[in-house]
């Protein structure tokens, strides 16, 4: 991994959390760092199968950084796939969590379904973004997770983001870990 992806990424308030354990979760994520846009980790709700965190806006967006037209007619502002992005973010996040999903044992995950998405209004540039990911359903087996989530997102205490989805988490078949070794 590249180093000052991996230092800036390290600067993620674990909250909750073990430092080490979202350490572990994101130097083993099936993405560059850079595409873990979680900046801190609020709250861990074991009992309701929640995870709630935050997402400074200020930070450079891929997709919004390239908004044209004027900002009175065009306000900047995160677009609709970098809040899919974040959604991604969570759900592997809270597989990581909450079901034992390892990437480094030869874990993968993959957004399946969308049954609903609410943008209900644009997401600022400048104020931070609360997101909530709460498990709604879940159907487990030996090398297979299928989970459904509802996730909300709030900015200055406003619901700006709605959506239901579901994820998929997939177990190679080859049953090695990282290291080649087996289970």
């Amino acid at each position: 991994m590249d180093g000052p992806l991996l230092r800036a990424r390290s600067r993620i308030d674990p909250g909750p959390l073990d430092p080490r354990e979202l350490a572990g979760f994101v130097e083993t994520f099936i993405y560059e760092p850079a595409a873990f846009i979680i900046d801190a980790v609020l709250d861990v709700d074991y009992d309701q199968r929640a995870l709630r965190a935050r997402t400074e806006t200020s930070r450079h967006w891929p997709i919004a950084s390239l908004q044209r037209g004027p900002a009175h007619v065009h306000p900047r502002h995160v677009s609709g796939p970098e809040l899919i992005l974040l959604t991604g973010n969570l759900g592997c996040l809270h597989a990581y969590l909450f079901h034992s999903v390892r990437w480094n044992q030869g874990w993968v995950g993959y957004g399946s379904r969308i049954h609903r998405a609410d943008f209900r209004e644009l997401v600022r540039l400048g104020p931070p973004l609360e997101s909530c990911c709460r498990e709604t359903q879940v159907r487990r087996g030996r090398r297979r997770i299928v989970a459904r989530y509802q996730f909300e997102f709030y900015q200055e205490g406003r619901l700006v983001f709605r959506s239901d989805q579901t994820a998929m988490f997939l177990k190679s078949l080859d049953g090695q870990d990282e290291a080649g070794e087996a289970e």
